[in-house]
């Protein structure tokens, strides 16, 4: 039976996380697959870079990658989805995960032909696994290190956690006890660019980083952002509901920022709420086949922010 993992975090109030299995069974300390809610890290990931100067935020990608065609978007672009990249039919389906820089320039399944701009960037919003593709190439051109290891520094090492990372399945600490999905019955599958969906993390892991990430989106310097960071991360322009690997709404006065991912095996959807003081996550290993808002996803997401007086 699928077992559906419930965080809940309320920063403003300093109480411990609030986490629930149910049914109970699933070990709250086994990473599980977050799917294309990586790009919310990635993004943060490369905040981080971009305050020290390793990155440019607004430099032509170009700098780092090769892109062919007319356009260059810089990383901005590309983390907001607003790069002019799309994804073509039948991209990115799991498999084994290929070096970045050969899935980019076009010679692996995952991607048919290079990845480059059908459109100029910056004119339009297209979700984008490729352009996340981009990305994670331009962190390892940028540092000289694999990308899941730069991730590790970023993230995983000022936060002390032990069991999150960017994973393909090969031998790690993440691969120790991971959930199995597909309702404990797997096998484990992985998606090419682990940039764009390739983020384990445990329960007990999450509720860290959820309540670090919500005490800057509130307006505080956390561990991995500051409260201008932050701004940076969910600031959306154009005001279309896409911002840097997040998804921000809400009511004047109410934002809420959003990210979700769903795979063979997983399917998942974190919240902030930075003028509640909390953030809620729920984790289900199992892809329950219908749209997030109607899964149990949706459902205990919904019932629980109600619960809590946060819409």
């Amino acid at each position: 039976m699928p077992a559906a993992t419930l965080v809940t975090v309320l920063t403003s109030a300093g109480a411990p996380p609030r986490i629930e299995v149910d049914p109970a069974g699933l070990d709250p300390a086994a990473p599980l697959h977050l799917c294309s809610a990586a790009k919310a890290l990635t993004a943060v990931g490369v905040l981080r870079l971009a305050g020290r100067g390793v990155l440019d935020l607004d430099t032509d990608v170009r700098q780092w990658v090769p892109v062919p065609g007319r356009w260059g978007p810089t990383l901005r672009q590309l983390l907001t989805h607003r790069g002019g990249v799309s994804d073509p039919p039948g991209s990115f389906e799991t498999g084994p995960v290929p070096p970045i820089a050969e899935l980019v320039a076009g010679r692996t399944p995952a991607h048919p032909g290079p990845i480059t701009p059908s459109v100029e960037p910056g004119t339009a919003v297209a979700y984008s696994d490729a352009g996340y593709c981009l990305v994670e190439r331009a962190v390892e051109v940028a540092t000289g290190e694999p990308f899941a290891a730069v991730m590790h520094r970023e993230l995983a090492v000022p936060l002390r956690l032990t069991r999150t990372g960017f994973w393909a399945g090969e031998h790690s600490p993440v691969a120790a006890g991971a959930a199995l999905g597909n309702a404990g019955r797997g096998p484990r599958r992985h998606y090419p660019g682990l940039a764009a969906s390739g983020l384990w993390s445990p329960a007990t892991e999450i509720a860290v980083w959820l309540a670090d990430l919500g005490r800057s989106l509130a307006g505080q310097d956390g561990v991995l952002l500051t409260a201008g960071q932050a701004a940076q991360w969910v600031a959306d322009p154009g005001e279309c509901g896409v911002a840097a690997g997040v998804f921000p709404f809400g009511a004047p006065g109410r934002p809420c920022v959003m990210t979700q991912g769903w795979g063979v095996g997983f399917q998942c959807q974190l919240r902030w709420y930075p003028a509640a003081g909390g953030a809620v996550a729920v984790v289900l290993d199992a892809d329950p086949g219908v749209p997030q808002s109607e899964s149990v996803v949706g459902r205990t997401m919904l019932r629980r922010v109600t619960e809590l007086g946060w819409r």
